[in-house]
Order: structure tokens, then C-alpha cells, then sequence
């Protein structure tokens, strides 16, 4: 971004004006189109000691429209052009306007026209007409017209450029924050920040610039935690700021958290905002020294809209698991109620994510099964206690009343507009149906079963086998092996079967993990 938030002036002397934060080396680009090749070792000759911040001007030589258009092809940060009207032909010059303005829509290019036929072009029907920023007679163009008319361009070049690269990096952060606002964990949120970060300025991976950085905010408690980090900080994930930073450099964040000290400081750039939530976030980076000041402020703002975009995250997830706990809670009122064992619920909910993320289900809607799945048995609540507590074998009459839980379980969910209550009411309904069809209550047979059903199918059986009830005792697991191997292609998907298998120990580990 070399050109960005600068100012230019050209003199005969080396005069130089500040504050155009343009890098040292670069020089500014004038486009010389004229057929008169005195005409260029003149303007060489005038131009030959301007500086401008720093920065001389690289003339470069046009004899002929196609000359013109092969350089812009060739140059895209030409920032002037001093145009001759009549070269090969009478309107070369006006032609050329046209087709910078229109057909590469350059806008930001500063035009000069410059010509020794003023009959050929009157100024006041070339200014009107075209959208040039200067016309000169050649007759007229002293060294110091050049010197104004050049400063005057060059200057509106450099504020033009100014205001593009804020619009780019505006449009970056707004695309930034659309990217971030979908992450569905912290630490997918905070690597997104870094990873736009980089976006934003544009940098590579050549660059010194943001070679060491982290994200850091509150979760919960008092302590700013590392949430993303890079370079030195690598592997510094969950670590308090404290146990990150030196001595110096927390001290540094104090004084910048209370506004006593700049956020550029060197080359390291340390911000921190304090969110509507009452979050405090902080965005740290190092290789600062060659941000250009508009690139500074885009900074700023980004920290500023990561903030927001954190307070968001964080109250989606408050939204989840505000969802998640009224889930479970009517899962576990519902298991309760038919007297089933403590932690059925939730290790049916741990079995269908690993099902559901072993069978390749988007991770999206993997998480979303396990979030619904506690509501496989919603539908008993309908059902007598009598029937739902008896410890013997139920009668064949009995049985048909157990089985109208299905239908209950969906038609008390259906009408929900949210996702998750949609897949609780698809896992309700079709969590007894059967590969071959023998299932209930619609019969349904191999992929008209919803995967959210032969998933959930597997969990819930496997689950009732492996935990006592009080109509049985807890199987063993060879035993609930050698029937679900039996039961592969008939009452669950053979698929599903293969990855409950070779997962058995994960299975196992997670009825462990939540005993009786």
C-alpha cells in the first residue's frame, strides 16, 4: 500500500512535504504522453529534482495512444498523466480520456491536458465534456504553472488514494465481521481474528508485520484468557495474559487500557476495548513500524468491531446453552418420570455426536442432533405410569400404548421453528423405526429413515442394553456386541453398525464417563 495517505509536492528545489507516510524509496509515477520528444526532455529536465516526502518522480515516456495503453496495462499505479491532445491523430488525447475513464475505470489517475493546438481542443468545451483536472497550452506551461498544476494533481491523487484504501479496508472489516460472526466456538472466533487481521492490511507471509499476535478476552471470570495466538505467543492458548506477557509489557496494557498511553507504540501495536456485555477484549501484534496511518486507524476500528463481534458470540452461546439446558432438564423429567437411569439423556446425546461425526454428518448438524437427541422420549409424558413403570413384560395391548410415544414426541415438537426442535421432532418420531421396516410407527425402511433417527436408534438401544432398568438387568458387552452384529441391515443402518463397532471403546469410555 505504498501510495496510500500521501501528499506530493514538486519543486525545483528538494522541497519535501510532510506527513504523506509514503515508504522511503518508492517514487511517484507521471505518465509523459506527448509525440514531440522535446516536449518530454524538457519536462525530464524540469522535474529532475522534485521530491516529495522522501520520494522523487519517475517519469515514464508515451509517444502514441498504444503507448499509453500498454503502460497503464503494464503500470497500475500511475498517478498522473500530462497528456497531449493531437499525437497520431487530432483527438489521440481525448480519446485516451474516454478510455481511462470508462473502459478501466480508472478514476483515481489525475489527468492534465497539455496542448500547442488550443483551436483543436477549446478548454471550456474539454473541461465540460471530459473528466479531466487540469488543461494547459503549451505555449503558456511555464516552470511554474508545471510545478503548480503537477502539486495540485499529485496532492488530489494521494487524498484520493487515502480515501480508497479506507473504503478497501472498511469493506475488509464489514467482510471480516460477516466471516467471524459465523464462528460457533471462541477459539474459531479468535483465530479468525488473527487470520482477517493479516487480510485486512494485506500483508504476506514475507512480511515482518504481525509475526507474533493474540487474542485475549474475558470468558467468565476476572482473567483475560489467550484465545488465538501466534509467533512467540505460539501454544500460549489458555493461558491468563499475565502468564503470557512480561512485566513491561502488562504494564504497558494497564496504561493503555487507561488511556495513558498511545496503542502504536515501536513496532508493537496493543489495543483493548471493554464491550456492552462487560467483556474486555485485547488484540496484540508486533512489526507495526510500517503500518501507513490510514492503516493505523483501519486497525482501531477493527479492534473496535472484533469487540462487538465477540459480544455477539458470546451471547449466541448463552442463547445455546440456555437451549441445551431446558433440553435436557425435560429429557431428564421425562426419564425420571419412566424411572430410566440417571445420565440416559446425556450419553445418548454423547453417543449421537460421535455417530453423527464418525458417518461424516456436517459438524454443524452434528452438534445440532446431539443438542435435540435428549428429546428422543419426549413423548412418554402422554403415556400412564403404570405402563411406563411395570417391571414385567408389558402386554401386547400395553405395547401399542408405548409405542404412541412416538407420534406424541413429534406432534408436541413439529410446529417449532427452530432447528433444534425440528431435529428433536424428527429424532422422536423416527428413533424406533427399523432398517428392514419392521420399526414403528410409520414403518418406515433404510433411507426414508431420517439419518437423525438411525442414529439416534443406535444410541438409544445401546444405551437401555449396556444401564439396568426395572424390567432387566444391564447386558455385557460381548452380549450387546453379538446382537448388534446380528442386527446389522435389520433394525440398524449396516453403515452406522460398521462405526459403531470399530468404535466400541469410545462407546464404552462414555458410559464410563457418565456412570449411574
Amino acid at each position: 500500500m505504498a501510495a496510500d495517505n500521501e501528499m506530493v509536492l514538486f519543486a525545483d528545489e528538494d522541497i519535501c512535504l510532510p506527513g504523506s507516510g509514503r515508504i522511503p524509496g518508492k517514487s511517484w509515477k507521471i505518465l509523459v504522453a506527448d509525440d514531440e520528444p522535446d516536449v518530454h526532455e524538457i519536462t525530464r529536465i524540469a522535474l529532475a529534482s522534485y521530491q516529495f516526502d522522501g520520494c522523487k518522480v519517475e517519469l515514464l515516456a508515451a509517444y502514441s495512444g498504444a503507448d499509453v495503453k500498454e503502460i497503464l496495462a503494464r503500470e497500475n499505479d500511475v498517478a498522473l498523466i500530462l497528456l497531449d491532445v493531437v499525437m497520431e491523430r487530432e483527438n489521440t488525447g481525448l480519446a485516451l480520456v474516454q478510455y481511462i475513464r470508462e473502459e478501466l475505470n480508472n478514476d483515481l489517475i489525475r489527468i492534465v491536458i497539455r496542448t500547442g493546438q488550443p483551436g483543436k481542443a477549446p478548454e471550456h468545451e474539454v473541461i465540460t465534456r471530459y473528466d479531466i483536472n487540469d488543461y494547459t497550452a503549451k505555449t503558456e506551461l511555464t516552470a511554474q504553472k508545471l510545478f503548480t498544476a503537477v502539486t495540485a494533481s499529485l496532492r488530489a491523487y494521494a487524498s484520493l488514494k487515502t480515501i480508497e484504501a479506507n473504503r478497501q479496508g472498511l469493506e475488509r472489516i464489514i467482510h471480516s465481521n460477516a466471516s467471524l460472526f459465523e464462528s460457533r466456538s471462541l477459539s474459531q472466533f479468535a483465530t479468525g481474528v488473527l487470520d482477517e487481521l493479516k487480510g485486512i492490511l494485506k500483508l504476506n507471509l514475507s512480511t515482518a508485520c504481525c509475526q507474533t499476535s493474540l487474542y485475549a478476552a474475558t470468558t467468565g471470570g476476572q482473567d483475560i484468557i489467550v484465545l488465538a495466538a501466534r509467533g512467540d505467543f505460539k501454544d500460549k492458548e489458555g493461558l491468563p495474559i499475565q502468564a503470557v506477557f512480561s512485566p513491561e509489557l502488562m504494564a504497558r496494557f494497564q496504561r493503555v487500557w487507561d488511556g495513558e498511553e498511545n496503542l502504536f507504540a515501536g513496532d508493537e501495536y496493543l489495543g483493548g476495548v471493554q464491550t456492552k456485555e462487560g467483556a474486555r477484549c485485547l488484540l496484540y501484534f508486533d512489526g507495526c513500524s510500517t503500518l501507513s496511518t490510514v492503516e493505523q486507524n483501519l486497525v482501531r476500528i477493527y479492534t473496535t468491531n472484533v469487540g462487538i463481534g465477540f459480544d455477539n458470540l458470546s451471547l449466541t452461546r448463552e442463547i445455546v446453552e440456555t437451549q441445551k439446558e431446558v433440553i435436557y432438564t425435560l429429557g431428564e423429567i421425562v426419564e425420571t418420570r419412566s424411572k430410566e437411569t440417571a445420565n440416559h439423556v446425556i450419553r445418548v446425546a454423547e453417543f449421537c455426536y460421535l455417530l453423527a461425526q464418525k458417518y461424516g454428518i456436517d459438524p454443524t448438524c452434528a452438534e445440532r442432533l446431539k443438542l435435540a437427541s435428549p428429546m428422543h422420549d419426549i413423548g412418554k409424558i402422554g403415556i400412564p405410569e403404570t405402563i411406563l413403570h411395570k417391571p414385567g413384560r408389558l402386554t401386547k395391548e400395553e405395547f401399542e400404548i408405548i409405542k404412541t410415544h412416538a407420534e406424541t414426541g413429534y406432534y408436541i415438537l413439529k410446529n417449532s421453528k427452530r432447528q433444534i426442535l425440528q431435529t428433536a421432532a424428527i429424532v422422536a418420531w423416527q428413533h424406533h423405526e427399523k432398517w428392514d421396516g419392521s420399526g414403528y410407527p410409520q414403518g418406515l425402511s433404510r433411507e426414508d429413515i431420517h439419518i437423525y433417527g438411525r442414529i439416534t436408534a443406535v444410541a438409544d438401544v445401546f444405551d437401555a442394553l449396556s444401564h439396568k432398568r426395572c424390567y432387566k438387568d444391564a447386558w455385557s458387552m460381548d452380549r450387546i456386541m453379538e446382537l448388534f452384529k446380528k442386527e446389522s441391515g435389520k433394525h440398524f443402518d449396516p453403515a452406522l453398525m460398521d462405526i459403531f463397532l470399530a468404535e466400541k471403546e469410545r462407546f464404552v469410555e462414555i458410559n464410563e464417563r457418565f456412570p449411574e
